[in-house]
C-alpha cells in the first residue's frame, strides 16, 4: 500500500486559470532576450557601430518575443490537448467498497491518534 494521495485537478478543463499563459510568456521572454543578445554579439563581431547594434537588437528582441509567444501559445494548446485527452482516455477507477472502508478507517484511527496526542 502507499501513502500517495492522488487529487483531480478539474481547473485545467473547461475552466479559465490564472496562470493559463505563464508558459507563453515565460518563452517569450527567454527567446527575446536571446535575440537581444544574439544581436548584440554579431553587431560587436561584425563591427557595427553602438547605435545601430542596440536599434538591431531591439528589433530582434521584439520579433524573437512575438514569435516566442506565438510558439508558447501553440505549445501550451497542444500539451493541454494531450493532457485533456489522456485524463479521458484513462479515467481515475472507482476503488472497491471494501477498499474505501479501510481507507475511511485509516483516516480515523489517524485523527483519533492525533488527537490523542494533542491532549497528552
Amino acid at each position: 500500500m502507499s501513502d500517495v494521495e492522488i487529487i483531480e485537478d478539474d481547473n485545467s478543463q473547461g475552466g479559465e486559470d490564472l496562470h493559463e499563459d505563464v508558459p507563453a510568456r515565460l518563452i517569450s521572454g527567454v527567446m527575446g532576450l536571446m535575440g537581444f543578445f544574439t544581436a548584440l554579439m554579431v553587431g560587436f563581431v561584425v563591427g557595427n557601430t553602438g547605435v545601430i547594434i542596440v536599434l538591431r537588437a531591439l528589433l530582434a528582441m521584439a520579433v524573437c518575443a512575438l514569435v516566442g509567444r506565438l510558439l508558447g501559445i501553440v505549445g501550451e494548446r497542444c500539451v493541454r490537448e494531450f493532457v485533456d485527452e489522456y485524463k479521458q482516455a484513462r479515467p481515475m477507477p472507482v476503488l472497491p467498497e471494501k477498499l474505501q472502508r479501510l481507507y475511511k478507517a485509516r483516516e480515523d484511527e489517524a485523527k483519533l491518534r492525533d488527537s490523542m496526542k494533542k491532549s497528552m
